[in-house]
């Protein structure tokens, strides 16, 4: 009966270490497998650390060539137009491609007093795939003084022009360009206002899908936003402000009535405007106006 006892003792001893020692071995088993997670997700986040540092510095560089190249176009340019600077009028457009270069530049070259003062000007046109670059100069002598410097992204630009827009008698330049993106009609304008008396343009004016009326020194245009909702603005030059005059909206609760407000709104109520039975004739012209009338 004692032998017994002390075999089950010991049995039981047995047991116990066993179990201990199984479980130290699927502790330190676990451990091995956690540890080898953790490296490996450390490993991965380092790749793709390192993959975004890469990316970043290829963007570096690609910016940094492509800059390059569109300062050496630049140069050829200006090596051709001064030339030119002494006759009443130049124009050029050529290619211009780098021998590193897979794309070409297209530049045009204008001289001439195209804003119909006494001042001569150089106006400089580089387009590449994902931008068009303009500079306007200021011919003295065979020396320039840059006036507007400005780069429209992507395939948004259309054109350039020179007219008078706010009635000061003035040519000015506008860039006509149209967004990528957007779901709605949004024909843009930017405006240099030309101050000769100054010997300067203004920083540029924008107007969405605007008419201009130099003659009454007013702007009408269409709002951007869905046909119904949209409504119609007008504003007015002051000098070098531009001054809010009114805006017309559909009211979206009486079909063929319309609200009249000073200040920019949406869905406008009665209590919020005066209600026209109509659109004024002056609005029925505008550029973009079937955008409007269109609901």
């Amino acid at each position: 009966m004692r032998y017994y006892r002390i075999k089950t003792t010991t049995n039981i001893l047995a047991l116990i270490i066993m179990t201990i020692i199984l479980g130290c071995g699927q502790t330190a088993t676990q451990d091995k497998k956690s540890n080898t997670q953790v490296d490996s997700i450390k490993s991965i986040d380092t790749k793709k650390q390192l993959t975004k540092e890469k990316r970043q510095k290829q963007i570096e560089e690609k910016n940094r060539t492509d800059s390059l190249r569109l300062d050496m176009a630049l140069k050829d340019a200006f090596k051709i137009a001064q030339a030119e600077f002494k006759k009443n009028e130049f124009t050029k457009q050529y290619e211009f491609q780098p021998d590193d270069s897979l794309y070409i530049i297209n530049i045009e070259i204008v001289i001439g007093r195209i804003f119909n003062d006494q001042i001569k000007y150089f106006l400089l046109r580089r387009q590449v795939p994902w931008a068009t670059y303009l500079n306007l100069y200021k011919i003295n002598g065979n020396k320039t003084e840059k006036l507007i410097e400005r780069e429209q992204d992507g395939m948004t630009y259309i054109r350039d022009t020179i007219f008078d827009v706010n009635g000061d008698g003035y040519k000015d330049f506008l860039v006509h360009w149209y967004p990528n993106s957007g779901c709605c009609r949004r024909d843009i304008y930017n405006v240099y206002l030309n101050q000769p008396e100054k010997g300067n343009f203004t920083q540029d004016y924008e107007f969405i899908n605007p008419t201009f009326s130099a003659k009454e020194k007013i702007i009408r245009g269409v709002e951007y936003g869905h046909p119904g909702e949209v409504g119609l603005y007008k504003y007015k030059w002051n000098g070098l402000q531009v001054d809010t005059v009114e805006f017309i909206y559909p009211d979206v609760n009486n079909k063929g009535q319309f609200i009249k407000t000073k200040k920019a709104a949406y869905r406008p109520t009665e209590k919020e405007g005066v209600v026209l039975k109509a659109v004024p004739k002056e609005y029925q012209k505008i550029e973009s106006y079937e955008w409007f009338a269109n609901f």
